[in-house]
């Protein structure tokens, strides 16, 4: 205590709270690491058993597991410089950790379904199992389409602008839409129904 009261007279008080920021991102750091590494063991793991949905659980996790670490301790390493500081940008340091959050969130789940997505073809081919590849691309696409959207709408009720009134205009503006091109959107909709209903395959 002694030294840190020296240098602090020595830097003119100010050494406390950056040697705060300095632990907070040397702590994030050695957790960032320790994450990897349990990861790591528990997918060895999980990969001598026949479950396929843990394998991809925790391969999904590698990279948005470590990069919400990152997030939260560079925000708390943020918000201790903020404190100290009037610069603006530390003033939305917790608007902008709870968009990393769902940035991160968002990454993990198109993660997911694209290693799902992945191994589940593969696990059917491996058996000798007959799988639409189409449709399964397809249903990907979607999921993950609707991940981005949300992702979206939600950011932007984050950082305070109002959604709804942005769905209520594009309601508006979508039915406009709809009466100018019902020729295309009904060439559209009869381009889902076959594919849903999937009357031929890839090869008749």
């Amino acid at each position: 205590m002694e030294i840190i009261d020296k240098l602090s007279s020595a830097w003119g008080g100010d050494i406390a709270w950056m040697l705060q920021a300095f632990v907070v991102v040397l702590l994030t750091l050695i957790l960032g690491a320790v994450v990897r590494r349990i990861l790591k063991r528990l997918a060895k793991r999980a990969h001598d058993t026949d479950n396929m949905f843990d394998d991809v659980v925790l391969e999904a996790l590698t990279g948005p597991s470590r990069a919400l670490v990152w997030v939260l301790g560079i925000s708390f390493a943020g918000e201790i410089v903020g404190a100290q500081t009037e610069a603006v940008i530390f003033t939305v340091i917790e608007m902008l950790r709870k968009v990393g959050i769902i940035l991160v969130l968002m990454w993990f789940a198109v993660r997911f379904t694209k290693l799902y997505e992945t191994r589940y073809i593969d696990s059917r081919t491996g058996r000798g199992e007959e799988v639409d590849v189409t449709l399964v691309h397809g249903m990907g696409k979607l999921l993950r389409a609707a991940v981005f959207v949300t992702t979206g709408l939600i950011i932007l009720q984050t950082m305070g602008i109002n959604v709804a009134g942005l769905l209520a205009f594009g309601g508006v503006g979508g039915i406009a839409v709809g009466l100018a091109a019902r020729d295309l959107l009904a060439n559209v909709f009869g381009g889902l129904t076959v594919y849903m209903d999937r009357p031929f395959a890839v090869g008749d």
